[in-house]
C-alpha cells in the first residue's frame, strides 16, 4: 500500500509502480525521521482503504493542522524534497509525465513495450485561504509514469469480433490496456471497431501474449488454435442458452480439458454488452465473479477487472464456474419465494372478501345473488388494503423474533433457525411487493372516492325526504368528520413514509447512506409507518371491530388486518423497555451472557 504525506485531510489516488520511481521513494523519504511529522509539527492519522472499482489505492489521511507558526508542512516539504538530485526523476530512473485530460494512448517514441501506466490523481488542494477559511479545489490529472524501468500495462488478447467481444476489447482499452482483438476474418468487423484497437487473424493476435479472453460460444472451442493457447492464462466468458446445464461441466472446465497446459479463469460472463460500453453505469457498480484453479491467473484477472471499473468477487477454484454460469440464466432467483407469498397471501384474503361479500351478504340479504359487478375493483381493493398492512408487519415480525431468539440464548453467535434466516433475508423483496399494493390502493381509492364507497371522508350528510320512500343524502354543506381527517392523514403520512423506505432500498440510495442513516429509515421510520397505517385502518373501521363487524362468521377486514402487526408491536414493544432492551443491547453487540452476568466473547466480564 502506498502513502504518502500531501496536506491536510487529503484523498490521493496513486499508482502501483516500482520501488525505484518517485512515488515509492517521495513515500519512504517522507516517513524517515526528517520529515515534519516526524519532527512533531503535525500528527497524522492514516487510515487506509480501497475504493471499488478502481485499480489503485486510496490513502485518506486526516491530520491536524500544523501549527501557525509553521513555515513548512509536510505537503511543501514531499513537493520539494521529490525534486532534488536524489529523487529517482533527477537521477533519470523514470521520466514523470503529467498531462491535465485524456490525449493520445500511443506509445512515446523510442519505447517499445509501451512501458505506460494510466491513473487518475484527485488532490485535496488546501492553498488558498481566507482568514480562517480554506477553500478546497478539486483537480483531476491525468499522470503516466513511462521509461523502461515502469510498469508494463497488461497486454491482452481478445478472440472473438462479436457485440460482446467488441465492447470488453473497448472497455479494456478505455482503462488502459494495450487491447489485440483476434478474428478469423479480421475485416468483417473493422468498422464498428475503435481504430485504436488493432484487428488481427486470431494466430497473430495471441502471439507474445500472456491472456488472452475467449470470447466465443462452446461450439466454436474447436476451431480454435489450441496448441498456441497451451500455456497462456484463457479467460472464459461464455454463457449457457439453456436454463439448465444438460451436463456436469461447465464452459470453463471443458475449455480447460481442451486446452489442460493452460491457466482458465472464468469471469465476465456476468456482464452484458451494454454495461460493457455505457460509460454512464458507476463504477464498482457491478460485481465480476472469477474462478480458477491458478491462484496468481485469478489474482491477475481480478486487478484487470477492477481496472475495467468493476469490483471482483473470488469464488475460489475452477469448479465454481458451474455456480457463476448458473447466475446469467436464473430469473429473479431472489423474487421467487416472495412472489410466492404475495400471491398467496393475495389470493386467501380474496377469496375470503369473495365468500362474504359476494355469496353470504346476497344470499341473507336480499334471497339473489346479485353484487358481482363489485368483483373487480371494489374487492381487489379492500383485499390489497388488508395485502399491504400484512405485508409491512411481514417485514419487522422476523426481527422481533430474532431479538427474543438472542435474547433466550444470550449471544448473537449461533445461527437463527433456517425458516427465520430464509425470512430475514427476503425482508426487502417483501418491502417492495408490499409497495406495490399500497400504491394500487392508493391509486383505486382516489379514483373511486365518492360518499358512496367513502361516506368518512366526505363529512356529514344532509338528508331530504323526498317522497315516503326516497330519502336522498347532499354531502358538502357540512366539514369532514374528524375520524374522516384522521383516517386521511395516518394513510398519506403511512403511505409517505413506506415511499422513503422504498426509496432508500435501493442500491444506487443505500450506497450513499452510512449504516446508522439507513438503520433510521429503515427502522425508525419503518415501525412509525406500520403504527400511522394501523391507525389509517382503525380510524375508519372502529365501528366494525369486535363483534359489530362479524357476518357470516367472517371478522370485518378491518379487523383481522391488524391481526399479524398488533402482534408484531407488542412483541416489539418489550425490546425497547429496560432490561430487554439493555440486555439485547449487550448480545448484539457481541457480550454473551453467563450464569446471570455478560462477559466479552473472549471471557472477560463486561464494563458495562
Amino acid at each position: 500500500m502506498n502513502t504518502g504525506y500531501i496536506g491536510e485531510e487529503t484523498n490521493v489516488t496513486l499508482v502501483n509502480v516500482n520501488k525505484t520511481n518517485d512515488q515509492e521513494w517521495v513515500r519512504k523519504i517522507s516517513l524517515n525521521r526528517d520529515s515534519p511529522t516526524h519532527r512533531g509539527e503535525a500528527n497524522g492519522d492514516v487510515i487506509s482503504s480501497q475504493r471499488r472499482g478502481d485499480r489503485e489505492d486510496i490513502v485518506s489521511m486526516k491530520r491536524s493542522s500544523p501549527t501557525q507558526n509553521e513555515e513548512v508542512n509536510d505537503q511543501e516539504w514531499v513537493r520539494k524534497i521529490s525534486h532534488n538530485r536524489d529523487s529517482p526523476t533527477q537521477r533519470g530512473e523514470a521520466n514523470g509525465i503529467i498531462k491535465g485530460n485524456h490525449e493520445n494512448d500511443s506509445e512515446p517514441e523510442g519505447q517499445e513495450g509501451g512501458n505506460i501506466t494510466t491513473t487518475t490523481a484527485i488532490v485535496d488542494m488546501e492553498d488558498d485561504y481566507d482568514g480562517d477559511q480554506r477553500d478546497r479545489k478539486e483537480v483531476s490529472k491525468e499522470v503516466r509514469f513511462g521509461g523502461s524501468e515502469g510498469v508494463a500495462r497488461e497486454k491482452i488478447a481478445v478472440i472473438g469480433s462479436g457485440d460482446f467481444g467488441r465492447a470488453l476489447a473497448g472497455r479494456l482499452s478505455g482503462a488502459g490496456y494495450q487491447v489485440v482483438i483476434g478474428s478469423r476474418n479480421p475485416d468483417r468487423n473493422r468498422e464498428i471497431i475503435p481504430e485504436r484497437i488493432p484487428v488481427k487473424p486470431t494466430e497473430e493476435a495471441i502471439q507474445d501474449i500472456d491472456i488472452v479472453i475467449v470470447a466465443v460460444p462452446r461450439s466454436c472451442y474447436a476451431t480454435l488454435p489450441l496448441t498456441q493457447l497451451a500455456g497462456k492464462i484463457l479467460v472464459d466468458v461464455s454463457n449457457r442458452t439453456t436454463r439448465k446445464n444438460k451436463t456436469n461441466m461447465s464452459h470453463a472446465e471443458y475449455l480447460a480439458c481442451m486446452v489442460p497446459d493452460a491457466r482458465v479463469v472464468k469471469a465476465f460472463n456476468v456482464l452484458s454488452a451494454y454495461a460493457l460500453e455505457n460509460t454512464s453505469i458507476a463504477r464498482g457498480s457491478k460485481e465480476v465473479y472469477i474462478s480458477g484453479n491458478d491462484k496468481e491467473a485469478r489474482e491477475r484477472i481480478s486487478t484487470i477487472t477492477r481496472g475495467a471499473g468493476f469490483t471482483p468477487v473470488d469464488m475460489g477454484g475452477l469448479v465454481a464456474a458451474r455456480l457463476i454460469e448458473d447466475i446469467p440464466v436464473m430469473t429473479f432467483p431472489a423474487w421467487k419465494t416472495p412472489l410466492i407469498i404475495s400471491c398467496s397471501l393475495f389470493s386467501v384474503l380474496y377469496l375470503i372478501t369473495f365468500l362474504k361479500f359476494q355469496v353470504c351478504w346476497p344470499l341473507t340479504w336480499y334471497g339473489k345473488w346479485d353484487l358481482w359487478k363489485h368483483m373487480p375493483m371494489d374487492n381487489v381493493n379492500k383485499t390489497l388494503a388488508v395485502h399491504a398492512l400484512t405485508m409491512l408487519a411481514a417485514c419487522y415480525t422476523p426481527g422481533v423474533l430474532a431479538g427474543w431468539i438472542q435474547l433466550a440464548r444470550g449471544t448473537k453467535y449461533s445461527s437463527f433457525p433456517r425458516w427465520l434466516d430464509s425470512w430475514l433475508k427476503m425482508r426487502k423483496q417483501l418491502g417492495l411487493l408490499m409497495f406495490f399494493a399500497a400504491s394500487v390502493h392508493a391509486c383505486l381509492s382516489l379514483a373511486y372516492m365518492s360518499p358512496r364507497y367513502n361516506d368518512l371522508a366526505f363529512g356529514y350528510a344532509d338528508k331530504f325526504q323526498i317522497n315516503e320512500n326516497t330519502t336522498i343524502k347532499v354531502y358538502g354543506s357540512n366539514k369532514m368528520h374528524w375520524r374522516g381527517e384522521c383516517f386521511l392523514m395516518a394513510g398519506v403520512f403511512g403511505f409517505s413514509l413506506v415511499g422513503l423506505l422504498a426509496i432508500s432500498s435501493l442500491p444506487s440510495v443505500s450506497s450513499v447512506l452510512s449504516w446508522r442513516e439507513f438503520t433510521i429509515i429503515q427502522s425508525g421510520l419503518g415501525w412509525s409507518s406500520l403504527v400511522l397505517l394501523c391507525a389509517h385502518d382503525m380510524f375508519y373501521g372502529w365501528p366494525y371491530l369486535g363483534t359489530a363487524g362479524l357476518s357470516c362468521y367472517i371478522p370485518s377486514s378491518f379487523q383481522y388486518s391488524l391481526y399479524l402487526p398488533f402482534l408484531t408491536i407488542l412483541l416489539k414493544v418489550p425490546l425497547m423497555i429496560p432490561p430487554f432492551s439493555s440486555s439485547l443491547t449487550k448480545i448484539r453487540g457481541g457480550q454473551v451472557r453467563t450464569k446471570g452476568s455478560f462477559k466479552t466473547k473472549d471471557g472477560r466480564a463486561s464494563l458495562a
